[in-house]
């Protein structure tokens, strides 16, 4: 499993980009030694000592926008859903957001990328990404049940939101957790607006 020698290697250049070069060094020099050969419970052990290490040590501000950079999968301009399905969506529905929402959100459903399922109320996507009452994250992936903090979570929303940002390339695309199993829920379920820029 060397998804968390990954993880920290990216951590490491989002910290740096937000907050000074070296700092991301600085910061994670207790980990230099994880290999990516340790057992899902010492992985996990790893993601509860990281979450409080980046708790104690960079403002909540920057906290989820570096986490966000963290995100395991993620989608780029390059993307299908960049470069093909989201914009013949919207070419169907070129006047209409609600309507184009609506055919985004069955798109997503079908594809099953962002979660278990998805809805739209009052113009915001609920994403639910729970499968079988367990946290998914491919790093502790059978590590533990449930994460010690929703600075974990925060990943998610990167790989949410590099995925939505391109239903509306022109606004603003904010993602937000309304509950996982960090902070007690029973699923894991995000929220995706847009505003104009």
């Amino acid at each position: 499993m060397d998804n968390i020698k990954k993880h920290l290697e990216k951590l490491n250049k989002a910290i740096d980009a937000k907050l000074g070069k070296g700092y991301g060094n600085k910061l994670l020099k207790k980990y230099e030694n994880v290999t990516g050969n340790e057992s899902p419970k010492e992985i996990a052990k790893i993601a509860t000592s990281l979450s409080k290490q980046l708790e104690k040590n960079i403002d909540i501000k920057y906290l989820k926008e570096i986490r966000e950079e963290c995100a395991c999968i993620k989608a780029n301009k390059y993307s299908a859903y960049n470069k093909k399905y989201f914009p013949e969506l919207r070419a169907k529905f070129p006047n209409n957001d609600e309507k184009y929402l609506e055919a985004v959100v069955e798109f997503m459903n079908k594809s099953g990328r962002c979660g278990k399922k998805q809805e739209l109320i009052n113009n915001e996507i609920i994403s639910h990404w729970s499968f079988g009452n367990k946290c998914v994250c491919y790093v502790t992936k059978g590590g533990w049940e449930k994460p010690s903090s929703i600075t974990w979570c925060y990943c998610c929303c990167g790989t949410i939101k590099s995925i939505y940002k391109y239903v509306f390339p022109e606004k603003e695309c904010n993602v937000d957790i309304i509950e996982t199993f960090a902070t007690g829920g029973t699923d894991c379920v995000f929220r995706t607006s847009f505003i104009d820029k």
